[in-house]
């Protein structure tokens, strides 16, 4: 047939389907060249800045990278020991300054000249030794008037009585000697104590240690003889903290160590209630055991005071080692197998080892020497049931 413009209707349609089938062409060329392009293009990129592949050793427990230098250690087998806690006291480390117990300036209550100085100064004295003796300057001789006045109205008053209890005399008499001899009494006690002040005396048993007074001084009432301190107990004075203060309680135990490396022990005499407004720390007095003088006044020592009980474990000493801070610890398997490193808070020692509090309860201790195995290293533990010997 013919189509409207007089063209033969099967031309027409064979020429329609022709333009359908071009522009689909088009479209697939279009889309393969724009591929091309973005491949082309992406292959240039990788080539002027190529992504780099990096491999990196982690932990998968914490998860922290072991670093470069560790890595060709990783793994490393190191031998260890078990070490399970117990309890045990636990002591505050705090810094002590010596001071006397008791200290006394020793006056006089009267007034005279010294006459004798028996006591030595520097040297121990027992309660009620003479230390400065001044001139009775009569007053003896009083003392003897009045033991002989006493003696006499004390005779007069019990004539009185019997002379009353026969009817002879009257009882006035009585009552008139009885006063007689209280006022006779009176005058013995006061010549009697006037006579004993002429010595001046140690109020208690410690070391006369300064004299202020010499043979031929005259001394009038509040003029010092000399110093008396107390030595045994020696109070050991330290500042406490807030953070402490609260966990000490008066007579807890503590320990002293003295400079040549003795231990003395002691109590909490005293702990302040109110804190020094400028430190804000609070005064703590321990009485230590001084017997045979080893601890002078003013001595600076370790002070080590009980606050309680806690989880320690007992190390060889040579299992101490020291950090890159410089801190004095020992090294155990934490998780995942990574070397870790625990501060020694040492809360009491041994001849075979020392207390230290800070692991927990059950740990693996690197034994001692390896020093390559360090802090952050994940390592395989070869296990001992011995002990490291120290």
């Amino acid at each position: 047939g013919w189509d409207a413009i007089g063209q033969p209707r099967m031309q027409t349609e064979a020429a329609g389907e022709g333009h359908i089938l071009s522009r689909w062409l088009t479209i697939i060329f279009g889309v393969l060249a724009i591929g091309g392009v973005f491949f082309l293009f992406r292959s240039m990129m990788v080539r002027e800045n190529p992504i780099r592949t990096v491999a990196q050793q982690t932990v998968p427990t914490l998860d922290k990278p072991v670093s470069g230098p560790m890595a060709g250690r990783d793994g490393m087998r190191v031998a260890v020991q078990r070490s399970v806690g117990e309890t045990r006291p636990m002591f505050i480390t705090l810094n002590g300054r010596a001071e006397a117990a008791r200290t006394a300036s020793v006056k006089a209550q009267i007034s005279g000249s010294v006459t004798a100085a028996p006591a030595l100064a520097g040297r121990p004295v027992r309660k009620d030794a003479v230390l400065c003796e001044l001139d009775a300057a009569g007053r003896d001789a009083r003392l003897r008037e009045a033991t002989a006045v006493l003696a006499s109205r004390d005779l007069d008053y019990r004539r009185a009585v019997e002379l009353a209890a026969k009817g002879w005399a009257a009882e006035a008499r009585v009552t008139s000697t009885r006063a007689s001899l209280e006022a006779a009494r009176a005058s013995y006690d006061v010549a009697r104590i006037e006579l004993a002040r002429t010595q001046i005396r140690a109020p208690f048993d410690g070391v006369f240690e300064r004299r202020a007074a010499a043979i031929g001084d005259f001394l009038s009432p509040g003029d010092a003889c000399g110093t008396v301190i107390e030595l045994n107990p020696m109070l050991m004075i330290a500042e406490v903290e807030e953070a402490y203060a609260s966990q000490i309680q008066v007579d807890a135990a503590a320990r002293l160590r003295l400079p040549d490396g003795a231990d003395a022990a002691g109590k909490v005499r005293y702990l302040a209630r109110t804190a020094d407004p400028s430190t804000r720390a609070y005064r703590l007095e321990v009485a230590v055991d001084n017997l045979q003088g080893r601890i002078p006044v003013g001595l600076a020592a370790e002070l080590r005071v009980q606050v309680g009980q806690g989880d320690a474990h007992k190390v060889p000493r040579g299992l101490l080692t020291q950090d890159e801070r410089g801190r004095i610890g020992v090294r155990y398997i934490d998780v995942g197998g990574i070397v870790g490193f625990a501060p020694a808070d040492v809360i009491d020692e041994g001849a075979d080892g020392v207390w230290i509090a800070g692991l927990p309860h059950e740990a693996l201790l690197l034994g001692e020497g390896q020093p390559e195995a360090r802090p952050g290293l994940r390592v395989t533990p070869v296990y001992s049931d011995k002990p490291t010997p120290s």
